[in-house]
């Protein structure tokens, strides 16, 4: 933590300037436990299940999940979240979710602690707080896009509720770390897309899931 506070203070080469002005940005993956419902997801499917809504038997979908099970084998199921990231399970995930996505984002259980710890601690700070979260791209004429079902999670679980809810590809999010030249915050689970945004000018947290006390205290030592 304390390399990463240096970081920070390098990048941005002047003094951390929080106001009013300021914007506190949580990614949602920290706030949604990602991992279990995809890892659940994942499994459900080659058990034989259907998503919701979702029409699987496509040519498309029947040739990732074949793909998967000659390359891992049929009884091949995932444990974690680093077995998401092997190609054929990435691609045949993204292609279930794709079908109808709306319903599987407003269905995954969030992280508790970022519930209890780390959201209030946002909204105590008195500045503007947004959720910053990447698209995924439906089938055309799915039942509810991934924004639908995103906003339908955030309603259902973040109380207060935040100021906005703002779609954005990960490679793109550092265009939101600064407001009229004033640095902005985010929260975020992924190392790459904090240090795009405090070379973009803002101020950049590293979370690991499930550990929102840490974080809490990061942003604390910060002056946050």
């Amino acid at each position: 933590m304390n390399l990463l506070r240096e970081y920070i203070r390098e990048v941005i080469e002047q003094p951390i300037r929080v106001t009013p002005a300021s914007q506190n940005t949580c990614d949602a993956g920290v706030l949604v436990n990602f991992e279990e419902a995809v890892v659940d997801l994942v499994n459900k499917l080659l058990d034989g299940g259907r998503v919701l809504g979702a029409e699987e038997s496509s040519k498309g979908y029947r040739k990732k999940l074949r793909k998967l099970q000659d390359e891992l084998g049929p009884d091949w199921r995932a444990k974690s979240r680093p077995d998401l990231d092997i190609k054929v399970v990435r691609n045949f995930m993204m292609s279930a979710i794709g079908s109808n996505p709306g319903p599987i984002f407003a269905e995954m259980k969030p992280w508790q602690d970022a519930l209890q710890v780390l959201w209030p601690f946002l909204i105590s700070t008195g500045r503007r707080v947004t959720i910053l979260s990447a698209p995924i791209r439906g089938r055309e004429g799915a039942a509810m896009t991934a924004e639908e079902g995103k906003e339908l999670w955030v309603s259902q679980w973040l109380s207060p509720s935040p100021a906005g809810v703002v779609m954005s590809p990960a490679r793109e999010k550092q265009r939101y770390a600064t407001t009229n030249d004033v640095p902005n915050v985010l929260i975020d689970d992924k190392l790459s897309t904090i240090e795009a945004w405090n070379a973009a000018g803002g101020i950049g947290v590293y979370h690991k899931p499930g550990g929102s006390s840490a974080t809490v205290r990061e942003l604390q030592e910060l002056g946050l």
